[in-house]
């Protein structure tokens, strides 16, 4: 009986600790994820070509608009986690006009700590939204 659960438990454990592993980064479709560490809006140089290939989409598909959505954890007060949402926002956005977009269709939207009690990487976070 063992034998045959093995497979699941293995397959399990390997979901499981592929969920909580920080990632760097992530596409998926219009939408360009990008994660901080805490309390940080320094950008690496994988967030920096994602949002190289964010720019890419939107110059190529003539997006009408780029939106900036911009997250943090709950861990801290809300006031400076609404800040650390500002700035990671403006630091997307002026890495967006460095890859040639123009700031005329970027909008910002810090939305700041997201309610949920999850400190992980995914609520530190900032989404590209290219709409089209």
């Amino acid at each position: 009986m063992f034998m045959t659960r093995k497979p699941f438990i293995v397959a399990a454990l390997l979901v499981a600790f592929a969920a909580s592993a920080p990632q760097g980064f992530a596409q998926q479709g219009d939408r360009f994820l990008i994660y901080f560490d805490e309390f940080s809006a320094n950008l690496t140089q994988k967030s920096r070509d994602v949002i190289a290939d964010a720019a890419k989409k939107g110059k190529e598909t003539n997006a009408k608009a780029i939106r900036v959505e911009a997250r943090a954890s709950a861990t801290g007060s809300a006031t400076a986690n609404k800040y650390l949402a500002m700035t990671r926002s403006q630091v997307v956005a002026d890495e967006l006009a460095k890859d040639g977009v123009s700031p005329e269709i970027v909008q910002q939207v810090p939305i700041g700590q997201t309610g949920s009690d999850d400190p992980s990487v995914a609520e530190r976070r900032v989404d590209i939204v290219v709409e089209r």
